[in-house]
């Protein structure tokens, strides 16, 4: 069955906002696995304080490897200033006969207080309500985070071979933090994310 990149994503991203209204019993196995990814990667503090996005890089990577993505693949870098300063650069191997996409969300979010929360709302708990998720970090920049892993992981599954390779970079101090995930990996690893285009 041949799949285009398009074809695969647009399904995910609508499974991705039917979720918010359904009841967990009633989601298709592609939703359940994208809703399971959003929620662990919100539940994780990457706050800048006392956070750790090299835990949710860590987490994604083994996602991703269970799904077949090889080891060698799936390069977990983390900043040697900071060791909670972790980036995720997944890649999913096409048939080369062009160059690669470059995907980009950034695991790192805002500070969140629990006194600056209403009462019953945890910030690093992911709580649906009324239709609406809410969670630090649940739609800057998680959500797409963890559709873009989900994506990823279906691709591998499927066995989708596409003409280009497809990378994904999970960064961290997006904000532009004193270990700017996306400079950092330019400046020392501009190989795992060199792409035609982003």
């Amino acid at each position: 069955m041949k799949r285009t990149i398009l074809g695969t994503f647009l399904p995910l991203l609508t499974a991705f906002g039917a979720v918010s209204g359904a009841a967990a019993a009633d989601l298709m196995p592609e939703q359940r696995a994208l809703f399971d990814i959003y929620k662990e990667l919100v539940e994780i503090n990457t706050t800048d304080s006392v956070g750790d996005n090299t835990q949710a890089a860590r987490a994604m990577a083994a996602r991703l490897v269970t799904a077949g993505l090889p080891q060698q693949d799936v390069q977990v870098l983390v900043h040697p200033g900071n060791a909670r300063k972790g980036n995720l650069v997944p890649r999913l191997r096409g048939n080369g006969s062009q160059k690669p996409v470059l995907l980009v969300a950034h695991l790192d979010v805002v500070e969140a207080h629990k006194e600056d929360w209403s009462p019953d709302l945890d910030p690093f708990k992911l709580i649906e309500r009324d239709g609406y998720y809410y969670g630090r970090g649940s739609s800057d920049d998680k959500a797409m985070a963890a559709i873009f892993v989900a994506n990823m992981i279906r691709y591998a599954q499927e066995g989708l071979k596409p003409k280009r390779d497809i990378i994904l970079a999970l960064t961290s101090d997006e904000e532009g933090g004193d270990y700017n995930g996306v400079s950092w990996l330019v400046d020392n690893h501009r190989e795992l994310i060199e792409a035609e285009f982003g």
